[in-house]
């Protein structure tokens, strides 16, 4: 996929990126989301607006939303051990969804990730 040419320069995506995490940590996820899909809208393969678009969609209880972005965060690729939380929030979706055994095994890759596996 060709990525558009963004009009934002590199430091105001990074103020943007702040602005959009800091709403999300103040639980403005309405913000937050306006914020993460301007930025996704401008670049749809920008990894970090994805990866917290799914987060603010499992805050909503959308689980399949949060799964479709945390594909494209990824590339359709494995996740590595320095995206272990990743499998904690793929797990809430694939909850939300009902999808209860593939979540347990995204539990399991976590812990075994993060090195709490037994």
């Amino acid at each position: 996929m060709s990525r558009p040419s963004s009009t934002l320069t590199t430091e105001q995506r990074h103020t943007l990126n702040v602005l959009g995490y800091l709403f999300l940590r103040m639980g403005q996820f309405e913000r937050a989301k306006r914020v993460f899909s301007a930025l996704s809208a401008l670049d749809p393969d920008d990894m970090w607006a994805r990866r917290n678009l799914a987060a603010i969609d499992v805050h909503d209880g959308d689980g399949a939303s949060a799964l479709r972005h945390l594909q494209a965060s990824t590339g359709g690729e494995p996740l590595s051990s320095r995206d272990a939380a990743l499998h904690l929030l793929r797990a809430r979706a694939l909850w939300l969804e009902g999808r209860k055994d593939e979540a347990r095994r995204a539990v399991d890759a976590f812990t075994s990730l993060a090195g709490k596996g037994g």
